[in-house]
This record gives C-alpha cells, structure tokens and sequence, in this order.
C-alpha cells in the first residue's frame, strides 16, 4: 500500500479556446484564413509526502530480476537480480518543489470557402523545458473541415472518447484533481487503476476524426488509428511498440474510438452533457516474440509464458450538470481485460482484469473564486504470489480524494490551492512488476533488432 498527499500554490496564466465542438461558428464566406495565438502556463509551488506501507506478505522479490541479453527465460532457470526494491527505488519522499506545467502555445490558422465551410490548421506546441528521450515540441497538429454534414479533423490530436465525454473531472479546479498532475510527485503503485482514460484510448496517434452534426443536442463521434503511437511521419512499425524508450509495452492497431453525447441549456439555469464513449482495439505485444515470467524468492522461474495480450474493448458513462453557482459530474469506465496477458490464468490458476473506475466531483462559485471537491475510486482484479509458490487474487484498490479553491485575478489569470490524497493498495504488485519487467522487453528488443537486420 502507498498513501500519498501533497499540496500545491499556483499562479496560472491562460487564454485557450472551448473544447472542440461541431461547429465552429459563424463567419463570413471566402474569408481569407485568420491566425489565432493562445497559450497557458502554471507556475507550481509543491509540498509532498509519499509513504509506502507494505504488508507481511508483500515482498520485493523478482522486481530485480532480469535476463542477459538473448536470454530466453525457461522453468527452474535462476536469473539474476540486481539491489531494485520497491522502497530504494523512490523518487519523492518529503519535501518541495517549484515546477513549470502545462506550459504551451497555440496556434489556430482558419478561414472559410466560397460554400460557407470552415477549415484550418492547429499547430500545439509544448514550451516544457524539461527535454527527455520521449519529449515532443509539437504536441498536436491537424487540419480539419467543418460544414452542414459535420466536422472532419485529420492529423495528431485527442480522439472523441476523450474531448466528447463528461465526468467527475468537469466541475474540479487545480491542476484538475484526480484527473491533474499529482504524478508529477507521487510515485504510482505498479498495476493500480489510476486514470480516468479508457486503457490507452487513441490517444493523440495520428487518425480521423468525424463528427455528426448536433440534432436535438445528440452528437456523434467516431475515431480510427491505424496505429497507437503512430506520429507525423514515423515510419511504419507493425510489430513493435513505436514509443520505445527501453521499455516497450504492449500497444493497439486499428484503434477505433466511439461517443455519443447529449448538450442542452434550459431557461432556468441549467446546463446538461452526458455522454458513452467506447474504444476497441487489436492489441500486441511490446514486440515480436515478447515473453513473460515469475520468479519465487530464490529467483528460480516458475511460470513464464508469451507476451500476448488480450484486446482493448472499454468503455465509460458519464455527465456533468451546472445549476446557478453549483456543478457537479459523475463518470463510470470500465476497462474490461484489455492488455491483460492471455495466458496467465492457464499458467496461474487465476484471472485478471484491466479494471474499473468511478469519478465525482463537485463545486461552487462564488464571485471570481470556485471551491471543488473531487473523489475517485478504482478496482482491478490482479494476482499475488505466495511464499509456497502458490497464486491467489489479489486487492487492487485506489482512492483519491481532491480539494481545490480557484481564484480569478483577471482576465485568463488566476491562483489556485489544491489539496490531493492518495491512497493505493495491490497486494500483487510483485506479480506485476515482474510480468512488466522493463529489463525483459529491453534485453529481447536488442535481440530482436539485431535478427531483424540481419
């Protein structure tokens, strides 16, 4: 178990556009296309205290294991292990930390044709100054078309399971609660639920997006990616993971995102969204010939089996509503077994599952200030290896609980003060870490470039 809180001081500076929506508004025909610049940063001050509790029957054991390079892992095999441990592997325990987030630039090219429709192009670009191996400046790029028969949007950008759907995280401010940026100190249990996303989703993987027009507040959406982590102009890789930084995971083609969702403003003040979003997609192994194992505490493998995934099929139910000053959303996701190994309860006994969520949140506005309340709640079905080389299911529990008060100074800036609990629990977490074990997909990746250039 891992319980993590932390506060944070901000000063935020913004000027971003709504949430997408079909359709864009008027404008006059054969206009000559208009160049829009917006952005947003968030100077954050952080104080955090992560505390790992760990059960009696929570040991450490095959988080260091690993194979030498073109190892093929075998039953009563001794790996070798390095010092890792879930306790000398922290990152953040008690202190603070002044970070920029959220820091990017927009930039909104759009006109319309002689025949009345809207077109443009959106360049996002991230101004973080933190550069690593996985870093991207542009952030999103697309173009997209908006007439009477809908909006069509091509390029780098979120899907419609994404900017389509409400819940819990609407009404919260902050860096957005249990839907913010607490990964930003927090060490994450391995295999806890911990997002409001539906597995990976799509993304922003390059892909189609369409969008029926609005008919009785009904909006329809649909987005297809060949390929998850596809961006610009990768080159094509259909049997490796394209975000490889040493650590390949498994990933989705032909990924294919649905919403429906419903908008209405009645005269009393009321404001209404709901929404169904879905996503299903063919899932595969980090890499060709990807492999999994166990090992007991004398690190001698007793499973091991191939690295094939069971396919994405999720979906999530949600609503936000807004009532004079009061706010409040709920959302309920549930990721089936998308991802999990196929194998796993044929070698173990047990069976395992992507997990569920559920997020509320609430607020009220008073003047230029709102106080938010956010609470999430997760679950996944998950495995844990006894002392006597025995399997059982395992607890995989999160809470998160979220208090936040926003102020506005002016126009696109303002404070905020955000308080974030957490609590997460996986009593299989070795099982795990070892399943996802980044020296396994390091080693055998290196295996297999070298066989695939020759």
């Amino acid at each position: 178990m891992k319980k993590g809180l932390f506060f944070t001081l901000t000063l935020l500076l913004s000027a971003s556009e709504p949430p997408r929506v079909c359709a864009r508004g008027p404008m006059a025909r054969s206009q000559m296309p208009q160049l829009t610049v917006s952005g947003e940063s968030t100077f954050n001050v952080w104080w955090f205290h992560n505390q790992n509790i760990k059960n009696s029957n929570d040991n450490d054991f095959g988080q260091g294991s690993f194979l030498n390079e073109n190892q093929i892992p075998s039953l009563a095999a001794t790996l070798t292990s390095s010092s890792l441990s879930g306790d000398t592997q922290n990152e953040y325990g008690r202190g603070y930390i002044f970070t920029m987030d959220d820091s990017r630039l927009k930039f909104d090219l759009s006109g319309v044709s002689d025949y009345g429709t809207d077109y443009g192009l959106v360049v996002n670009i991230d101004t973080n100054t933190e550069q690593t191996f996985g870093d991207k400046t542009i952030k999103e790029t697309y173009v997209w078309i908006d007439g009477v028969w809908g909006c069509l949007t091509l390029g780098n950008t979120n899907g419609v399971e994404e900017f389509m759907a409400f819940g819990g995280y609407d009404p919260l401010g902050g860096t957005g609660g249990f839907d913010g940026n607490f990964d930003r100190v927090v060490n994450l249990v391995t295999g806890t639920v911990t997002s409001v996303g539906i597995v990976e989703g799509t993304d922003k993987s390059t892909k189609v997006i369409y969008q029926t027009p609005r008919f009785y507040g009904f909006q329809g959406g649909l987005s297809f990616a060949p390929q998850y982590g596809h961006l610009g102009e990768n080159k094509i890789q259909s049997t490796k993971d394209y975000s490889w930084n040493g650590d390949l995971q498994p990933f989705d083609r032909r990924s294919t995102s649905l919403a429906l969702n419903y908008m209405n403003d009645w005269k009393n003040g009321l404001s209404l969204g709901a929404s169904l979003t879905a996503v299903f997609a063919k899932t595969l192994p980090g890499f060709s010939g990807s492999q999994w194992f166990i090992v007991d505490q004398n690190n001698t493998v007793i499973v091991r089996g191939a690295g094939n995934r069971k396919n994405t099929a999720g979906y999530a139910m949600g609503t936000s509503m807004h009532y004079k000053d009061f706010q409040f959303g709920v959302e309920f996701g549930d990721n089936g077994k998308s991802h999990e190994v196929k194998d796993l309860k044929v070698q173990t006994g047990q069976e395992t599952n992507a997990g569920c969520f559920m997020d509320t949140g609430i607020a009220y506005h008073f003047g230029p200030t709102k106080l938010s309340f956010g609470y999430m709640y997760t679950k996944r079905k998950a495995i844990h290896l006894n002392v006597n080389n025995t399997f059982g299911k395992a607890q995989n529990r999160t809470h998160i609980l979220s208090i936040d008060l926003d102020h506005k100074l002016a126009p696109g800036a303002g404070v905020y003060f955000e308080y974030v609990h957490l609590d997460m629990k996986n009593e299989g977490f070795n099982v795990d870490a070892m399943i996802n074990n980044t020296r396994v997909t390091q080693f055998a990746a290196k295996g297999w470039e070298s066989k695939r250039k020759t």
